[in-house]
């Protein structure tokens, strides 16, 4: 058998070496002397036949190898912990913190209930929202993000090893400031190519979100004035300027209140917006990780 010609003990010291790039931080970490710590190291160089980490100066730097492992020590070791954690979870008792990544958008319809429901079940809980990292895929895979939620079109590249639900749907419509819009009347697909426009990007260019690939689909010629990386940004920017944004329904009616904006229907079939949430499979029966899946279904919106 495979695992009886390898000591296991020395995959959490992998997992902290490939983490840290440092002999002594892996050292305080794991509970070892600097001296255990390279004992280690050597026997794991002997194990996958490469140096794993390489001295640069007075710095440890990854080989390609030692890169390659990083995805798939922290999803083994994240699958043992699983493994052997206890059955059972409490969340009036829990002090863990959980993260979701997402955009702004998601954020701001979801944590006001989010925010409530800790409160009442899981008081010593947190839940981080942050923006949705250029490499979603790794950090989901290594622990770092316990949900990602996203549109279709953005999650197209997570493997096979995530599991996903639809969480729920949304309209696109189009935004004008009730000031400075440069026409008069019905919307028309002539005079929205015509004017200018603020849209939302995310930073990885070779990702796509919902709007730009229905844009592009539809031949829709769209001049980007200025791109942003939040959504609660656009309105902002439209009030005070001729451009035109495409905007999620429930974000606009929030924001009529509050800016000098408008919304006008479409002049082009958009199709809905959907919202999924994706997760490790790993942790598709976990209590901890049902118990917040099941907190963030209940926080939606209804469809």
């Amino acid at each position: 058998m495979l695992l009886r010609q390898h000591n296991l003990n020395f995959i959490p010291i992998l997992r902290e070496l490939l983490r840290t790039q440092s002999v002594g931080r892996t050292a305080e970490i794991v509970g070892l002397s600097p001296s255990g710590v390279s004992a280690a190291l050597a026997r794991l160089r002997e194990t996958f036949e490469d140096d794993l980490l390489v001295t640069v100066g007075r710095n440890l730097r990854l080989t390609e190898r030692g890169a390659a492992l990083i995805e798939q020590t922290e999803r083994v070791c994240l699958d043992l912990e699983l493994l052997l954690q206890s059955a059972k979870f409490d969340p009036s008792t829990s002090t863990r913190t959980f993260t979701v990544a997402s955009a702004d958008y998601t954020a701001f319809l979801l944590a006001p209930k989010v925010t409530a429901l800790l409160g009442r079940e899981a008081p010593g809980a947190c839940v981080r929202f942050i923006d949705i990292p250029i490499n979603y895929s790794g950090e989901l895979s290594r622990g770092a993000v316990d949900v990602i939620i996203a549109s279709r079109a953005t999650a197209l590249q997570l493997a096979s090893w995530t599991a996903s639900t639809t969480l729920f749907e949304d309209e696109m419509v189009v935004i004008a400031s009730t000031r400075q819009r440069s026409f008069k009347g019905k919307l028309t697909r002539a005079i929205y190519e015509s004017c200018a426009h603020v849209t939302f990007q995310m930073p990885a260019s070779s990702r796509a979100e919902h709007e730009s690939i229905v844009l592009s689909e539809l031949g829709i010629e769209q001049r980007n004035r200025v791109t942003v990386q939040q959504f609660l940004a656009l309105p902002a920017i439209v009030q005070s300027t001729e451009c035109l944004a495409l905007l999620q329904r429930r974000l606009a009616d929030a924001c009529v209140k509050s800016y000098d904006i408008e919304i006008l229907e479409s002049p082009f079939e958009i199709p809905r917006l959907v919202l999924t949430a994706h997760w490790r499979r790993a942790t598709d029966k976990d209590p901890a990780s049902l118990w917040f899946r099941d907190l963030l279904r209940r926080s939606m919106p209804s469809m």
